[in-house]
């Protein structure tokens, strides 16, 4: 009796022994393989191979096993999983724009069951400064540049500071594309501003002069108006209020303008300047009062080839009553490969055209030909 007992209890062992193995063997078998790669694409282009990108782009890893992803780092930078898709053995992302802390030049990819490691360079941009909103902010005032890549370098007033030729000013205000900065009240003119950031020892030099002098044709004080056309125009206005002393203040009434000039004056340009016009802007400054839809300018330097017609969507402002810095390609005014005789080139006239119906009033200043970064 007691050994059929002990050769039950011996069957139900290995029975249950045998379950415990076939269950584990189960197990075993379920859990998914170790990721494996592929290739990472641009988005568009899932076919091709690449091993460098910029913060921004949209990529997609492509490889097998990856769909239980955990995290995925480039550099030491943390792709945020909300924002990934994952298809087809491929997960689609955006390469994070956030600074490395360290520089690893590798991209990790893990998984529920393990982790994916592969180089790939992620182009790290440089700060960087695109131009001033008005070149010739009054010195005391809050001047603002445009650039990008100020929220990636963490910019801010305790870390950066905009240099006025050595005169250091902290920023103020920092947007997505923008910072603000005063400007020193003993500033000096015609010079370059620079943008330092020591949280990750960066520079980035403005595009323009502050107060550019590098070809003036006027700026109806020192460098005067010395034409005939327009001339009641120019004046020390205080409504509006000047930037650099006297400019020009056009008004026209609801009866229109006639045949009239804004202005008509010498300008010497330079031979590079009558070859190259490409590389070269026509700048001033502008406060436009009330806007304008269907008054037009007229920009030429003789009449050997059309004058420029100059609208409102070459005016754009981005609030009236605000002097803002206006760039015209030159190549407008200096047509590109002129063949007529070029030593006829030597000055600027600008002709009104507004309609009757449409009143204008516009403050201009500081005419200057300037060389494009």
């Amino acid at each position: 009796m007691k050994n059929i007992k002990f050769r039950k209890i011996a069957a139900l062992l290995f029975i249950a022994a045998m379950f415990l193995t076939l269950a584990s063997c189960t197990k075993k078998e379920s859990l998914p393989d170790p990721p494996k790669f592929s290739k990472i694409s641009p988005l568009k282009e899932l076919g091709t191979s690449i091993s460098t990108g910029n913060m921004g782009d949209w990529v997609a890893i492509q490889g097998e096993n990856l769909e239980t992803v955990q995290t995925i780092t480039f550099n030491d930078a943390l792709v945020n999983l909300n924002d990934i898709y994952y298809e087809n053995n491929a997960i689609y992302m955006q390469i994070p724009v956030l600074m490395p802390k360290e520089i690893t030049n590798k991209v990790k990819v893990v998984t529920g069951s393990g982790e994916v490691e592969f180089n790939f360079t992620v182009n790290i941009p440089n700060l960087k400064l695109t131009g001033m909103f008005n070149e010739f902010t009054i010195p005391g005032d809050t001047l603002k540049m445009y650039g990008d890549f100020f929220k990636l370098y963490e910019v801010d007033k305790t870390n950066t500071v905009v240099s006025f030729n050595g005169i250091e000013q902290p920023v103020i205000q920092v947007g997505d594309n923008f910072i603000t900065v005063k400007v020193p009240v003993n500033v000096e003119p015609n010079i370059k501003l620079t943008v330092k950031n020591s949280k990750y020892n960066a520079t980035a030099v403005c595009p323009g002069y502050y107060q550019d002098r590098q070809f003036l044709i006027t700026n109806f004080d020192d460098k005067p108006y010395t034409g005939g056309d327009g001339a009641s125009f120019v004046g020390a206005w205080t409504d509006p209020k000047p930037i650099s002393g006297k400019f020009t203040y056009l008004t026209v009434g609801t009866g229109g303008s006639g045949w009239s000039y804004l202005m008509s004056t010498g300008a010497a340009y330079t031979a590079d300047m009558k070859d190259n016009p490409n590389k070269y802007e026509i700048k001033f400054e502008l406060d436009m009062i009330t806007p304008i839809m269907k008054t037009k300018f007229y920009f030429y330097n003789y009449w050997n080839h059309n004058p420029a017609e100059i609208t409102a969507a070459d005016l754009v402002v981005q609030n009236l009553g605000v002097w803002q810095t206006i760039k015209i390609p030159l190549e407008r005014l200096i047509p590109m490969n002129f063949t007529g005789n070029k030593a006829n080139i030597g000055s600027l006239n600008i002709r009104i055209e507004s309609p009757a119906g449409e009143s204008v009033a516009i403050g201009w200043d500081n005419f200057r030909i300037s060389l494009k970064d």
